[in-house]
């Protein structure tokens, strides 16, 4: 049991720890695919918000308008 309890909290201070960040803009892509994924994501999100102008739901809305903001600024992120 011992062991086990070792075991777990070597796999959590490894999961605490502080990750490798990027630091090269446009490392993994070119900087015309951020420009036309950034492109991309910003239209789906006007469509998206025009579709869900009847939603009646608050939370329902506002999740969905939260994960339409993350998409937009993951897709135009050079360092991803």
């Amino acid at each position: 049991m011992k062991f086990f309890t070792c075991i777990l909290f070597f796999i959590f201070i490894y999961g605490c720890a502080a990750q490798g960040v990027n630091t090269i803009k446009y490392k993994f892509r070119s900087e015309d695919v951020v420009k036309k994924e950034c492109r991309i994501a910003v239209e789906q999100k006007k469509l998206s918000r025009r579709n869900d102008v009847n939603s009646k739901n608050f939370i329902t809305h506002y999740a969905k308008a939260f994960n339409a903001n993350y998409k937009v600024r993951r897709a135009c992120d050079p360092y991803r």
